[in-house]
């Protein structure tokens, strides 16, 4: 094929537009859900690991709690402040959120019962992240100025903290453990991601983004890290060695989230350009292209089966796509 050829062909599905490969058939079947509830953003999503319940974190104050399969909303949980995150423990019996009253609150999901809360931030609580084995908890957050930039680690039981990893100067967007527990990243306004070796306390800075670094992710075996970026890229990152091995571009505009699906097969990421953007992680080629949105998309989540992936953002709907990709 000739570099002036266009490799992309449009089909219009549902009022969604998406770029597909010549002669290649959409990696989108026609089931598209659109589950409304908030009356404000949506930042961020997650499931259980059965993909039975989702939970949603809101700018309208609230964090709710869906059934997957009705779509209808269990629980709508009443914070003080703006929800930042919603994180499922491991089981699917509590729901940890972190909101911009500095609070961090667990809930019992089978009854939408308050069951602990702490405020240990100064500021916002924008991200959080609880270890596979469901024993640690891990949060940061600041201000638009820099302020409380620490991360704190928790022991999720107690909700006590336990440790503090000091080191970015602006706020702190997006956490997350490695799959084994043993690091932890954090990513930044700082346009910095740090990995944290929680044994020792040691910290390895990743550089190259060059705006503020939002949401980063862990590849299901750990060995690689992607991270979204307002400079409109998806960077990935080899971990042990600490280098950046691929860029992804293709947005226009800043990224807000990135998610990998549960096979590690798929890398996924959407910003303010209104677009869903899917990678094959073999050779990291962008399999799919797809417009969902009239505003930007800060929330993004492949369901466990890795046959389904929810975006949600300005415009407070949760929409949850099939995917069925071709991958050769």
């Amino acid at each position: 094929m000739s570099a002036t050829q266009n490799p992309w062909r449009i089909l219009v599905v549902s009022a969604c537009y998406c770029l597909l490969p010549p002669g290649g058939s959409t990696p989108w079947a026609d089931e598209r859900r659109v589950l409304e509830h908030h009356r404000d953003n949506i930042y961020l999503l997650d499931f259980t690991a059965d993909g039975r319940l989702m939970a949603t974190a809101s700018g309208d104050n609230t964090a709710a709690i869906w059934d997957v399969s009705s779509g209808a909303v269990r629980a709508s949980l009443q914070h003080e402040g703006p929800v930042y995150a919603a994180v499922f423990a491991p089981g699917g019996t509590r729901l940890v959120t972190g909101s911009g009253d500095g609070c961090v609150t667990v809930w019992d999901v089978d009854d939408g019962r308050q069951l602990q809360r702490a405020r240990e931030h100064e500021d916002a609580v924008y991200s959080l992240a609880i270890s596979r084995d469901g024993k640690r908890l891990a949060t940061a957050g600041g201000n638009g100025q820099g302020g409380d930039t620490i991360c704190r680690l928790w022991d999720a039981e107690t909700m006590r903290v336990t440790g503090q990893l000091a080191g970015h100067t602006f706020p702190v967007y997006g956490v997350a453990f490695a799959p084994d527990g043993k690091t932890l990243a954090t990513s930044s306004r700082d346009r910095t991601v740090r990995l944290w070796r929680l044994a020792t306390g040691a910290c390895l800075v990743l550089e190259g983004h060059t705006s503020d670094v939002h949401r980063c992710v862990f590849s299901p075996d750990g060995n690689l890290l992607a991270t979204a970026s307002q400079d409109a890229t998806v960077r990935v990152w080899d971990v042990a060695r600490g280098i950046c091995v691929r860029v992804l571009q293709g947005h226009k505009d800043p990224l807000y989230a990135a998610a990998y699906s549960a096979d590690g097969k798929w890398l996924a990421s959407v910003g303010d350009d209104f677009r869903l953007r899917v990678w094959r992680t073999t050779d990291f080629e962008m399999v799919s292209e797809q417009k969902l949105a009239d505003d930007a998309l800060y929330a993004l989540a492949f369901l466990p089966d890795a046959s389904r992936v929810a975006v949600a953002g300005a415009e407070t709907t949760v929409q949850i796509l099939t995917f069925s990709p071709r991958s050769d």
